[in-house]
């Protein structure tokens, strides 16, 4: 199966529809107004050294014996990444490497960039603020983020397909138990991950922001690992 990851980088200051950049530049080849342009000759150098032991067919053609290929398109501002039949860890390593030069992957195929993420707590979310500040940084690092303290919502609520991250925290005491729920909705893809513990627990302000912050941590870990093996957000820092 075929599929392709993209990267640019933004000027200072601007930000752009990831969508219509995607379709501009690196499929059109058109360039675009506030986008930096990229090292590419530099990033090309990088990409060979990360896959030693596969064929290159032609300079940008690379394939390996027991199976799976890409081909590197490219313009000034861009760089796009056509695979076929490769395996996640191989993909997630070219990801790491335009991480380097600032260009965080936009993945058309969910139609997201992980550039930065949106953070929302509700009900009693804010209780765990810093726990869920400090176990971003830990979890996702690298990529900025942003928090928000919302009212608890009424009713059903749609799915967003976002083109960045967005997360939610969610903190529902019940009479017996209370609930800390995680989602997560990247693009088309989301995950959510429930935690609880007796609301009988929660006797006073500190032991309740311990208990809510630790369910939290829990949570974000569990969803954070069901984004990695569903998207091609970098997996390791560079070394």
């Amino acid at each position: 199966m075929g599929m392709d990851l993209s990267f640019w980088r933004c000027k200072e200051g601007v930000d752009l529809p990831a969508g219509l950049v995607y379709q501009r530049t690196c499929c059109d080849g058109q360039a675009v107004e506030g986008l930096e342009e990229l090292p590419i000759d530099a990033i090309v150098r990088e990409v060979e050294k990360a896959f030693p032991k596969w064929e290159q067919l032609d300079a940008h053609t690379y394939e390996k014996e027991t199976g799976g290929s890409f081909q590197l398109f490219t313009t000034p501002q861009s760089f796009r990444v056509d695979c076929y039949g490769m395996n996640r860890q191989d993909m997630a390593r070219i990801s790491t490497i335009l991480a380097g030069y600032g260009c965080p992957v936009y993945d058309p195929q969910q139609g997201v960039r992980f550039d930065r993420l949106a953070v929302s707590l509700a009900g009693e979310g804010a209780t765990c603020r810093e726990a869920v500040e400090e176990e971003l940084t830990r979890l996702f690092p690298g990529l900025p983020f942003t928090i928000e303290e919302v009212p608890t919502p009424e009713g059903p609520v749609a799915l967003p397909k976002p083109e960045h991250p967005v997360l939610e925290v969610f903190v529902h005491r019940g009479k017996s138990i209370t609930k800390v729920t995680v989602n997560l909705f990247f693009g088309s893809g989301w995950t959510s991950r429930p935690t609880q513990c007796k609301t009988a627990l929660l006797t006073n302000p500190e032991e309740t922001k311990a208990r809510l912050s630790k369910l939290a941590k829990t949570a974000l870990g569990r969803a954070a690992e069901d984004m990695r093996q569903r998207s091609f957000y970098r997996q390791e820092e560079r070394g």
